[in-house]
């Protein structure tokens, strides 16, 4: 029982730090960045990143990084007498640049491509970035900042399924440069989980991060803002090791997981370790839980750490999740 107590109050250290995102001020003076560069491992050149989102009034800057002239032209190369209709360039020698200001009357989507190297091209997407939460697509992360080996953890829903793509998950450093990128899958009801580690090959130092995340098409766009403190410990709360945690929790994670426990049990096992004090939680009741919002990855995760392939601190964080969402109301 001690050992029990034990592994549960660890539980709750971890618990009591319910994340919100924070908001950062966004600095619209500062263009968002494309770089013209070699596509490393493949001969040839490509825009970088090949699709942005940019609200009506912003800046994006091309910058050649090439070292031969390019051209960045409106439109597509299957449709040469409307090329440059809407912007071009002209030639950007080696070192130089091209800036763009969107107006406020600019189409919502269009693409661009080289003239010179037709194979080049990108895409820009213009209008409305709701900060977090839009009516078709929502992400967050499990923390307002990080430090140097954290894992972000970036989640979300999408409720228009329409046009069923991938998660485009991009991340900009203050001047607005992109640093990360990369894709991920809808489960199948429609939420996704997404992880990376916060190494200084992507976050070189300390400041505020935009991420950015595209869905569907057209595409819908939310954004969020981070910090990032390389000069902090790597984690401020305490994680014990797998084995501090009785086997009845993780019994009970892996039948949920398998399903032969329903979602209401396996919360109501939760809710027994609050009302019998091995937890101290200031609240005066717990609410039941509603079986139809519980995401899918989380139960990924909770049968991941019955088999210990996914840590304590991965699987308290999908309860925690639980928890802050009102799904388990404390």
């Amino acid at each position: 029982m001690i050992l029990f107590q034990y592994s549960i109050i660890i539980l709750f250290v971890i618990l009591i730090a319910i994340p919100t995102s924070q908001v950062f001020a966004d600095n619209s003076t500062i263009p968002w960045k494309i770089t013209i560069k070699a596509n490393p491992g493949v001969n040839s050149t490509l825009f970088w990143p090949p699709e942005l989102h940019a609200r009506q009034n912003e800046t994006i800057q091309w910058i050649n990084n090439d070292t031969v002239s390019h051209t960045v032209t409106s439109g597509v190369l299957d449709h040469p007498d409307y090329a440059g209709k809407i912007f071009d360039s002209g030639i950007i020698k080696p070192g130089g640049t091209f800036s763009l200001k969107i107006p406020a009357d600019m189409w919502s989507g269009y693409y661009y491509f080289c003239k010179i190297h037709p194979w080049m091209t990108g895409k820009i997407d213009v209008g409305i970035a709701y900060l977090g939460i839009s009516p078709d697509f929502n992400i967050e992360t499990d923390k307002e900042s990080y430090s140097l080996g954290d894992t972000i953890r970036i989640s979300g829903t999408a409720n228009n399924t329409d046009q069923i793509t991938p998660v485009t998950i991009q991340v900009f450093d203050s001047q607005r440069n992109l640093v990360y990128t990369n894709k991920t899958n809808l489960l199948a009801d429609n939420s996704f989980l997404y992880e990376f580690k916060a190494t200084n090959s992507i976050f070189k130092t300390s400041d505020n991060y935009k991420i950015k995340s595209f869905f569907g098409f057209p595409s819908t766009i939310t954004d969020l803002n981070i910090g990032f403190n390389n000069t902090l410990p790597a984690s401020s709360i305490p994680i014990q090791d797998a084995h501090t945690i009785h086997y009845w929790m993780k019994n009970n994670a892996r039948l949920w997981s398998t399903g032969k426990i329903t979602d209401s049990e396996f919360v109501n096992a939760i809710q027994y370790l609050i009302k019998n004090d091995y937890m101290t939680v200031h609240t005066q009741s717990v609410a039941k839980i509603n079986s139809d919002v519980i995401p899918e990855w989380v139960k990924t995760k909770a049968e991941g750490w019955s088999n210990n392939a996914v840590s304590d601190k991965e699987f308290v964080f999908s309860i925690q999740y639980l928890i802050t969402h009102g799904i388990i109301q404390l």
